[in-house]
């Protein structure tokens, strides 16, 4: 189940938590401190730093530089190939917003059994895993997203999506549409 595979990443996203934690904070805290008045030491230099990344692009710098988590590499392996298949040319937001799709199918249950059940469920989705590049750049990236998502980091992107299309596709579904972000069309 979801829960049994998110359990191995609590570990992984309590460390991504306190990292970003300290990213936001970290700035705030420093703003706070007293400021080194003229004269008081001829040989302190005021720097001023530039401020920390914010946001998702700095979310997913950091999960890709974190260690990863051992007990749910399937799962998230699933779910990072669906990313770099579908979506590894968007922009971080509509990346993320496939993986939370994929996230939300394997919570409820009717695609599959957790996110590689959802993957690799009869006709859902169209590729083949075994030509995923592992060492490219984008496909960390799409680990990075996949683990982002699985662990719950980022708002819903697309507000409960569960399915989506290319956007260049009229599939005709009889679905909600929630959201299109970059080249997809979300649907819940």
């Amino acid at each position: 189940m979801v829960s049994q595979a998110l359990h191995g990443i609590g570990k992984a996203a309590a460390l991504i938590a306190a990292v970003l934690l300290f990213a936001v904070a970290g700035p705030v805290v420093a703003e706070t401190s007293l400021p080194v008045l003229p004269g008081e030491d001829d040989r302190v230099m005021a720097e001023t730093a530039a401020p920390a990344p914010a946001g998702l692009p700095a979310l997913v710098q950091m999960v890709a530089a974190a260690p990863a988590a051992a007990a749910s590499d399937a799962e998230l392996d699933c779910l990072a190939t669906a990313v770099w298949f579908e979506s590894r040319g968007e922009t971080l937001e509509g990346q993320l917003a496939v993986a939370q799709a994929v996230v939300n199918r394997a919570k409820s249950g009717r695609w599959g059994k957790g996110m590689c059940g959802v993957i690799k469920a009869p006709r859902q989705f169209n590729f083949n895993a075994a030509r995923v590049q592992r060492s490219t750049a984008t496909f960390t990236t799409a680990l990075a997203v996949a683990r982002i998502a699985a662990a719950g980091l980022w708002h819903d992107i697309a507000e409960g999506a569960h399915s989506f299309h290319s956007a260049r596709l009229d599939p005709g579904w009889r679905l909600a549409r929630v959201a299109k972000i970059g080249n997809h069309v979300f649907y819940r």
